[in-house]
Order: structure tokens, then C-alpha cells, then sequence
């Protein structure tokens, strides 16, 4: 498994190289990348230039948001999707192996058995894109209660719809962004959990919910970073996991609203503290962090207005 840093999953930002720097110094050994961004910078210069702080840092890119609205109209989406090619390109050009992206909660578009045959045919062909590329995508869903706030019609916000979706995907290269934190507001159980086949698994966010919250009244803000034991044991899955061979991303998460104040490096410390925790009662190898912070990565200046 990789112990992979997603900043978009603690609400981080930062310059690059300062996130590198973070991810480093508290011992994660993948990040996730804003490919997105990598494209305007390669775009402005070229790609050794804009890859040059992952260079110097020898860190592996866990993955990338594939950055699609799927719930837009289907000119929006067509345009979406042709966007999608050189943002595949630039992560293969960085080793990238995995894409994510998340289906609607809810939409004012289509009744839902109309959106589900929707949603599986735009998966399908986001997934052949980054086929094309050797890049894996990974699905997954978001169990908020504030998401289907406005909106006429439901769609996917549990376990159950969930996975017949991603079942219904056609394509070799489709599987699960499995978020422990849905996975438990999405009504979700352990068992169904330790069912799914790891090859079916792209990526995973771990994440708990606070025992005074009701799961069916959770909000997205209800997130907190992921403890040992609670309604998903996280130590359990993660030798789960490893047992069953998964060596993708394994990335802490948490609502920003969980640590209102604090800094950035006692939030990303936290996490790896979580996640290592989480590890050790797993019995897994757990690396010594650096003593030092890293100061070889090259000095990137405030980008001009």
C-alpha cells in the first residue's frame, strides 16, 4: 500500500513545492496532483519544468482528480471529456496510474433509474480516455445529507447504489474509490466491505464519523480524521487490505471544519499520525519519519498575478 498524501482530502492548499515539502517531512510516499495544474504550468513552459518539484522530491503520484461535472448537460460534459486527453497525457508523462471522480449525490436532471444508465455510459467513456493511457479509474461516491438539499431527485448517496453503479461500468480499467467515511453515512458495513476484491479497488480515503453524529444526519462538515476502531475498524481493513494484496493509495481525510485554526503542518501531522496508528495495530511496517525537513527541493516563488 501507499501511504499517500491528498491535500483536496484535508482541505489543504499550498504552492506545490510546499506540499511536497509537508508530504516528505511526515514520511508520506505519494501525493496526490493537481493535474490540472501541472497542464497550465507544462503549457507555459514545458514539462521537465513543470514536473520538476516531483523530480527533485522522487515521490510518487498517488492520483488526480479527473475534474468532469457529471451532472452537467450533455454539450458540457462532450467538452469535458475532450479536455480530458491532454490532462490524461500530462499523467502519464508523471507515472500517474489513477483518475477519480465522484458521481452526483442527487440531480434535478432525471428520475434515477434514467441518470443511472446516464452515469455508467460517461464513466465507461471517461474510463476508455484514460485507458488509453494506463490509468485507472477510480469511482466514487459522496454520502452528505446536504447534497441532495435543492434537488428533485436522488441518486447516489449509499453503499448499495454505489455499488451496482460501478458494477454496471463496463471497462477493465473502472473500480472503487473506497471513502471509509461514506462507506459508514452511505449505510455500509464491514462485511460488504471486506467483500469487495482488491483488484476492484483504485484508491482509499479513510475517514470517521464523530460518535455524537447520527450517520443519517451527517453532513459533509461531520468528518473527522480516521480513528483505530468505530463503525468501519480501520485496523481491520487495512489488514484486510494487505492481506488481499492492495498496493494502491491509502489517504487520510478529514473536514476542515475538524481543525478550525490550526496549521497546515499540525493537520498533515495528525493525519500521518493517524494513519501510521492505524498501521501499526495492523502489524504493518511503519517508516521512521525524517529527522530533518526536506531543503533540496528547488524554491518555487508566488506565481505572478
Amino acid at each position: 500500500m501507499l501511504k499517500n498524501f491528498s491535500p483536496a482530502a484535508l482541505g489543504i492548499n499550498g504552492r506545490q513545492s510546499e506540499l511536497i515539502e509537508l508530504a516528505l517531512t511526515y514520511g508520506f510516499t505519494g501525493m496526490d496532483v493537481d493535474m490540472h495544474e501541472m497542464l497550465r504550468r507544462a503549457q507555459r513552459t514545458n514539462v521537465e519544468d513543470a514536473a520538476k518539484y516531483l523530480e527533485a522530491a522522487k515521490i510518487e503520484v498517488g492520483g488526480f482528480e479527473v475534474g468532469i461535472d457529471l451532472d452537467s448537460d450533455d454539450e458540457t460534459f462532450t467538452s469535458q471529456l475532450g479536455g480530458l486527453h491532454p490532462i490524461a497525457d500530462m499523467g502519464k508523462e508523471l507515472g500517474a496510474k489513477r483518475g477519480y471522480i465522484r458521481v452526483p449525490a442527487a440531480t434535478n436532471r432525471l428520475p434515477y433509474h434514467e441518470y443511472f444508465d446516464v452515469q455508467t455510459s460517461r464513466l465507461a467513456q471517461i474510463g476508455e480516455v484514460l485507458d488509453a493511457r494506463g490509468i485507472l479509474l477510480g469511482v466514487g461516491f459522496s454520502a452528505g445529507k446536504e447534497l441532495e438539499e435543492g434537488k428533485e431527485f436522488s441518486f447516489v448517496r449509499n453503499v448499495e447504489g454505489f455499488l451496482a453503479l460501478v458494477n454496471g461500468v463496463s471497462g477493465s480499467n473502472v473500480g472503487m474509490l473506497v471513502d471509509t467515511w461514506d462507506w459508514v453515512v452511505g449505510d455500509g458495513a464491514m462485511d460488504q466491505l471486506s467483500e469487495v476484491p482488491a483488484d476492484k479497488i483504485v484508491a482509499v480515503r479513510l475517514g470517521s464519523l464523530p460518535e455524537d453524529v447520527e450517520a443519517g444526519k451527517a453532513t459533509s462538515c461531520d468528518r473527522v480524521l480516521p480513528e483505530q476502531e468505530g463503525a468501519v475498524n480501520h485496523v481491520s481493513l487495512i489488514k484486510h487490505l494487505a492481506e488481499s494484496g492492495f498496493a494502491g493509495p491509502v489517504s487520510p481525510s478529514a473536514s476542515t471544519k475538524s481543525y478550525k485554526g490550526q496549521t497546515r503542518e499540525s493537520i498533515v501531522q495528525r493525519a500521518q499520525e493517524a494513519v501510521d496508528g492505524i498501521s501499526t495495530e495492523a502489524g504493518l511496517p511503519v517508516a521512521k519519519l525524517p529527522m530533518d525537513t526536506i531543503e533540496d527541493i528547488p524554491y518555487e516563488p508566488n506565481p505572478i498575478s
